[in-house]
């Protein structure tokens, strides 16, 4: 073999060693914003569950007083749990939160709810009277429950 040629074996050699040094040191840059992105996110889902969670303590603090009434905070405390992925619905004591919703699915809300006439209003009000009454010490039972649950 000539010295040409062993020149040229080694410059191509030193080459590849190049490219592959930079291909190396673009996967580990790649790889470290990839872990980056997903801290990221993890952080983000735990600041969203913590979220949830601080969100049904403030609600069962104030339930059943004038500032929200049994049946709008067992609807929002079962979506919160919902998007928690938690389902207590077999929790002996906490299922009145589930019972509650269920009961008053088909009463409209929201947009629905202004506008609907007076009498329509007045019989799902004294319906979700009916239910509050009939499940007030289930609810509490359920508050103090889930006011001590570990999420």
């Amino acid at each position: 073999m000539s010295f040409t040629a062993f020149l040229i074996v080694l410059l191509c050699s030193v080459v590849v060693i190049v490219i592959s040094l930079w291909f190396i040191r673009h996967q580990l840059k790649l790889n470290q914003m990839r872990e980056e992105r997903i801290r990221a996110g993890e952080n983000r889902y735990i600041e969203e569950r913590q979220k949830r969670i601080d969100s049904i303590r403030v609600l069962l603090k104030v339930a059943g007083t004038d500032e929200i009434n049994w049946i709008e905070a067992s609807i929002r405390v079962k979506h919160l749990l919902d998007q928690l992925g938690i389902d207590l619905s077999d929790h002996d004591d906490v299922s009145a939160f589930y019972i509650v919703t269920e009961k008053t699915l088909h009463i409209p809300t929201h947009e629905q709810w202004k506008a609907l006439p007076k009498e329509a209003k007045a019989k799902f009000s004294n319906e979700m009277d009916k239910y509050e009454k009939e499940h007030a010490e289930h609810l509490m039972r359920a508050k103090q429950s889930l006011t001590v649950y570990v999420f």
